[in-house]
């Protein structure tokens, strides 16, 4: 799994998916600024052509079944406001969130019939780490997964057409973090109900070019750059993230990946020893079409814990 270096103030792993037999030159992770390799033309054009959630008119929106019962706002007045408040409440949770494990199950798929009919390719439960550490420029976040002995994961023992993902928690709100808004288009689309909290629904769409932590899809004939847009559920009250929803800015069919998307749900979690909730994915589902298969990963998350690393000195026993 990468790790971004420092960017401002945090950096974090963001979405792995590990696909196929060579785990090696397959695989989407992100990547820091520095290494970012320039669009190229017909990337760029790619892009540049694509609709967003920016270009979807009343009709497009009321068509969308997760924004059914949505009251559609009027203008962007409040959008600069909600940013704002949902950008501080952003800052403070990578400032305050400790070190924490879970455990986390995962449910791949290969599906048919339009996702109706899907049959079992794995099946895994994990130790999930979610670290954090202070580092010149801020707080890096890093996430992975180990077996229930602490060892890491060998993704290589993966068997052809399996998939595994993961980083859910940075690069969800990585978007709504105050010095990385600038990479990002925001559209206020109104309010809706969500498990009976009234939210502010934002769009967003990241800027090719700019932003800093696209994901990568790494083949053996090169890299090619994956940019989002999606929308985020945001407490009307407090400005937490509740959902999170992804899908591609645009269709890589030079690579074969036709969508990636990702939908996650945030609960407060209170860890043991810590005074306030934290809000952290209780379950993601990733659904990918690439080479005219569909894929659909569901991950479920539980007993989260604070994590601590112990060690015990004792005598030096001499030979």
């Amino acid at each position: 799994m990468s790790q971004l270096r420092p960017l401002g103030r945090l950096a974090f792993s963001a979405l792995v998916f590990v696909t196929l037999a060579r785990i090696s030159p397959d695989t989407v992770h992100a990547q820091d600024e520095g290494s970012q390799p320039p669009p190229t033309p017909q990337e760029a054009q790619l892009h540049h052509d694509a609709p967003t959630v920016m270009d979807w008119t009343p009709e497009q929106i009321r068509a969308r079944p997760e924004l059914q019962h949505l009251q559609m706002a009027e203008d962007q007045a409040e959008l600069p406001a909600i940013l704002q408040e949902v950008g501080k409440r952003v800052a403070r949770f990578f400032d305050d969130f400790p070190n924490t494990t879970c455990t986390e199950e995962v449910l791949s798929e290969l599906c048919w019939a339009a996702g109706r009919e899907c049959g079992v390719t794995f099946e895994g439960k994990f130790r999930y780490l979610l670290l954090a550490r202070q580092a010149e420029g801020g707080q890096i976040m890093t996430e992975y997964r180990t077996d229930a002995k602490g060892r890491p994961i060998d993704y290589r023992r993966l068997q052809p057409g399996q998939i595994l993902t993961s980083g859910f928690v940075g690069a969800s709100l990585q978007h709504f973090d105050p010095q990385i808004q600038k990479a990002s288009r925001f559209r206020y689309f109104g309010r809706q109900s969500v498990n009976r909290k009234e939210a502010e629904v934002v769009g967003f769409a990241e800027i090719p070019g700019k932003y800093p932590h696209p994901i990568d899809f790494r083949q053996e004939n090169g890299v090619v750059l994956l940019f989002v847009q999606g929308l985020a559920w945001i407490d009307a009250t407090t400005y937490q993230i509740l959902r999170f929803q992804t899908h591609l800015l645009a269709p890589r069919p030079d690579v074969g990946l036709e969508r990636l998307e990702t939908r996650i749900e945030f609960h407060a979690i209170r860890l043991p020893e810590t005074s306030n909730a934290f809000w952290l994915p209780t379950k993601v589902v990733v659904e990918a079409w690439l080479n005219h298969q569909h894929f659909r990963n569901t991950h479920r998350y539980s007993d989260f814990k604070l994590f601590r690393v112990e060690s015990r000195i004792g005598p030096v026993v001499e030979k």
